[in-house]
């Protein structure tokens, strides 16, 4: 199934004041209104306390709402250099 981007809002608002996440948005292919039967959804969200089981739990959450696979990334989360 593609959602829309009204339905999708509508869907995570609920999950994300559940968690107390200020800043939660969209991007990747449903972002840019290219996503397919086969997209995922992915999510950025500003870093925040959750931690381990808490960030596990809230991309549970998502998964079930949405019933597909769902990726949380969080600002400051992927800002160290591989070398």
């Amino acid at each position: 199934m593609v959602f829309n981007i009204d339905d999708i809002k509508k869907r995570v608002i609920p999950i994300v004041i559940k968690y107390g996440i200020n800043t939660f948005s969209l991007f990747g292919s449903y972002a840019r209104g290219d996503a397919n039967e086969n997209s995922d959804l992915d999510f950025v969200m500003d870093k925040c306390d959750l931690k381990g089981l808490q960030y596990v739990s809230l991309v549970q959450d998502l998964e079930k709402e949405f019933n597909c696979h769902v990726d949380v990334i969080s600002k400051g989360s992927s800002n160290k250099k591989i070398s």
